[in-house]
């Protein structure tokens, strides 16, 4: 009688067939956070853009102040500018003589389809 056991081909078969399987899962959704991230980051860098635009232009305001200038003085909507794989547009408006809403427009291009970001603020002449 013979006592020695040992894997069928058809046991080792089943066997390499599941690991096969369970290695490219985790290699698919290692692939698919990386996406992820990068489609992330893309978005966390445009928001940064946006409220940086914003910042400029609160930036020029408060400097008139302190230079005792015309609060709005050299405050003008600007084209489309590059910045990396971003374009972005500051449009001003001014609706009163002492009110004026900025809209910053960000826009990339993310795995071949537009995306866009935006914000916007009301600035005030408070003297």
């Amino acid at each position: 009688m013979n006592t020695k056991r040992g894997f069928t081909l058809i046991e080792t078969t089943i066997a390499t067939f599941i690991l096969t399987v369970g290695i490219l899962g985790v290699f698919a959704l290692v692939q698919m956070i990386t996406v992820f991230t990068s489609s992330i980051s893309s978005q966390l860098r445009a928001v940064y853009l946006a409220q940086e635009g914003v910042e400029n232009i609160r930036n020029i305001r408060d400097s008139n102040w302190l230079a005792l200038a015309v609060w709005d003085q050299g405050i003008a909507s600007s084209g489309w500018e590059s910045i990396d794989k971003f374009q972005r547009q500051i449009t001003i408006q001014k609706p009163q003589p002492d009110k004026m809403i900025v809209l910053v427009e960000v826009k990339w291009s993310k795995a071949g389809e537009p995306s866009q970001v935006t914000a916007e603020t009301e600035l005030y002449d408070w003297k």
